[in-house]
């Protein structure tokens, strides 16, 4: 996977970070977790249950891709767990340079009650609603998007991951 980027996308609960940590291990990649790069006031209004607006998501998303320039530039392969939740994001990601997309659907049900079993995470099933209003799933003119089933377990989804670029 060498210089090779891609993005793992979808609402809260979905499992991107689950899907991003075996999927990085699996082919030598490094893990990124798009939270990280959340500034501090984007982290508090999430913890209270508030959505982020796209005015708090602008400077987020060009700190990622900022980041996915440098590890391009490296040769370094990079698997990024990001919501991405919107096409104008997925857009403004794929300004850094050559992506696949991997966005892992999953129905509001069992988002639900992930988010409900989730312990130690700022994003909690408060912020379900805004996420699912946010979310515009991926168009069939997005043709480096891969859209996943990912109800199933985390090392059936990783399978199907790993087979989807695998065709790609």
């Amino acid at each position: 996977m060498s210089g090779d980027a891609v993005v793992v996308t979808g609402p809260s609960g979905a499992g991107k970070t689950t899907l991003g940590r075996a999927l990085a291990a699996a082919t030598g990649a490094r893990f990124v977790d798009a939270d990280a790069f959340h500034p501090p006031a984007n982290v508090a209004k999430m913890a209270r249950g508030e959505g982020l607006d796209e005015a708090d998501r602008a400077g987020w998303l060009d700190a990622l891709v900022a980041h996915l320039e440098e590890a391009a530039g490296r040769g370094e392969a990079v698997v990024l767990a990001c919501s991405a939740l919107r096409r104008a994001h997925r857009d403004r990601l794929r300004e850094a340079g050559e992506l696949r997309f991997l966005h892992l659907h999953v129905g509001e049900a069992e988002l639900a009650r992930r988010l409900r079993s989730r312990r130690g995470h700022y994003a909690g099933a408060s912020l379900l609603p805004s996420q699912l209003a946010t979310l515009e799933a991926p168009g069939e003119d997005e043709g480096d998007v891969l859209v996943l089933d990912a109800e199933g377990s985390p090392e059936e989804v990783l399978a199907e991951a790993r087979r989807a670029l695998a065709r790609s």
